[in-house]
C-alpha cells in the first residue's frame, strides 16, 4: 500500500511539473509585438512627423493603452539630449491601430524646427511593452526644413 501511495504522489508531482513547464513554454513562445519608428519627417509647416508601426508577429496587449501616466507606454522626441515632446499610446493611437501586426500611426508633433536639426525618436522609453526586438526602439535623422538648402 505504501508503494502505491508513493507511486501516485510521484505521478501527481510529475504531472504538475509538466503542466507548469508547458504553460511557461507556451507563454515564452507567444508572438510579441515590435514597435518601430519607420520615418521621421517634417510637414510643410516644419512640424516633426513620426510614423510608427507594429512590425512584430504579435499584437500589442491591451495594457499598452493604459492612461495612467507613470505606467503608460509612450515615445519621446529628442533634439540632442533634450526631450522636446512625448506622446502616450493612448493619446497618439486612440483607435488602437498599432494593436495588430502591420498597424501604423502617424503622429504630428507641435514642435517645429526652422534649421537643420538632429532629431531622435525613442519608442517605448518606459519599457512597458515586451517586444520581439528591444534593440530597434530608437531612430535618429537629420531634418532640414524646406526653406534651408
Amino acid at each position: 500500500m505504501g508503494n502505491i501511495n508513493r507511486f501516485v504522489i510521484a505521478l501527481i508531482t510529475l504531472g504538475a511539473l509538466l503542466c507548469s513547464a508547458a504553460w511557461v513554454s507556451a507563454q515564452e513562445t507567444a508572438p510579441k509585438p515590435d514597435l518601430v519608428v519607420d520615418r521621421i519627417t517634417l510637414n510643410p509647416s516644419g512640424n516633426i512627423v513620426v510614423e510608427i508601426r507594429n512590425a512584430g508577429p504579435g499584437p500589442l496587449p491591451d495594457n499598452a493603452w493604459v492612461s495612467t501616466e507613470s505606467y503608460a507606454a509612450c515615445f519621446v522626441i529628442m533634439m540632442g539630449v533634450q526631450f522636446v515632446d512625448y506622446a502616450t499610446l493612448w493619446a497618439a493611437d486612440p483607435n488602437r491601430e498599432l494593436k495588430n501586426p502591420g498597424g501604423t500611426i502617424t503622429y504630428t508633433s507641435p514642435i517645429r524646427i526652422q534649421e537643420p536639426t538632429a532629431v531622435r525618436v525613442w519608442m517605448d522609453i518606459t519599457e512597458q511593452i515586451e517586444e520581439a526586438n528591444e534593440n530597434n526602439n530608437i531612430k535618429a535623422v537629420l531634418l532640414k526644413p524646406q526653406s534651408v538648402k
